[in-house]
């Protein structure tokens, strides 16, 4: 699940501050029911390194990709 969320984050440039992505809406790109269960998997990356706070969206923080995560998933095929 984890690999999940950090690749859709990299496929939503999810990489700098003012293009953060919130728990909501990783969990609508990823068509999970529960946000408790991206919130206990950001928090995992959070810890690892792969995920950091960005901007605020709405209430809530977003989140993105630190370079550690970036350089480890695939690289996205420009379209």
């Amino acid at each position: 699940m984890s690999f999940i969320i950090m690749n859709q984050m990299l496929k939503a440039q999810a990489t700098d501050f003012m293009h953060s992505l919130s728990y909501e809406e990783i969990r609508q790109q990823i068509k999970i029911v529960e946000t408790c269960t991206v919130y206990k998997y950001i928090r995992k990356l959070e810890r690892l390194g792969f995920v950091e706070k960005g901007a605020k969206v709405t209430r809530a923080y977003g989140y993105i990709l630190t370079k550690k995560a970036i350089e480890l998933l695939p690289k996205q095929k420009e379209e």
